[in-house]
C-alpha cells in the first residue's frame, strides 16, 4: 500500500507543478483536513478542497510569483506518506526570494487524499511573503 500511496501523492504534485488544480482537487477526499502551519498567514485548519482553494491556493498565487512546490524525496508507511519539498518563487510584496524547505504528511484512505499537514519555518516564509495583517483603528 505505501508504494500506491506514494505514487498516489508524487501524481498530486505532478498536477500541481502543471498548474492541473481540478486534478488536485479531484484527489482530496470530500471532507480533507488540510493544516497549514500554525504562524503560516494561510495558518490553520481547512476543510474540504474548495476551503483549501479560498484559504491557501489562492492567496498564495497572489502573495508568491512562481510559486512552486518541488518534492525531493517521499517516504511511504502504509496509507501515510511524508514528503520533503521546497517552496520556490518570489514575494510580491517584498521581492525576496523564497526558498524554503517543509515536510508535508499526507494520509490517504481509498484512494483520496483525507488529510495535509505542513511543517515549515514560518518565521523564514514571513521574510520572503509579508501577510496583511489587519489593523486596529
Amino acid at each position: 500500500m505505501s508504494e500506491q500511496s506514494v505514487e498516489f501523492v508524487e501524481g498530486v504534485y505532478g498536477a500541481f507543478a502543471r498548474g492541473d488544480v481540478p486534478t488536485v482537487l479531484g484527489a482530496f477526499a470530500d471532507d480533507i483536513e488540510w493544516y497549514e502551519a500554525e504562524g503560516m498567514p494561510y495558518g490553520g485548519l481547512h476543510r474540504g478542497g474548495d476551503a483549501v482553494v479560498q484559504n491557501v491556493f489562492g492567496p498564495i498565487a497572489e502573495d508568491v510569483e512562481g510559486f512552486a512546490v518541488t518534492p525531493e524525496e517521499l517516504i511511504g508507511s502504509g496509507g501515510t506518506v511524508a514528503a520533503v519539498v521546497r517552496y520556490t518563487g518570489t514575494g510580491k510584496a517584498t521581492g525576496k526570494t523564497l526558498d524554503v524547505p517543509a515536510v508535508h504528511v499526507w494520509d490517504i484512505r481509498d484512494g483520496k487524499a483525507t488529510r495535509f499537514r505542513q511543517f515549515i519555518d514560518t518565521v523564514k516564509f514571513a521574510q520572503v511573503v509579508s501577510a496583511a495583517v489587519p489593523t486596529a483603528g
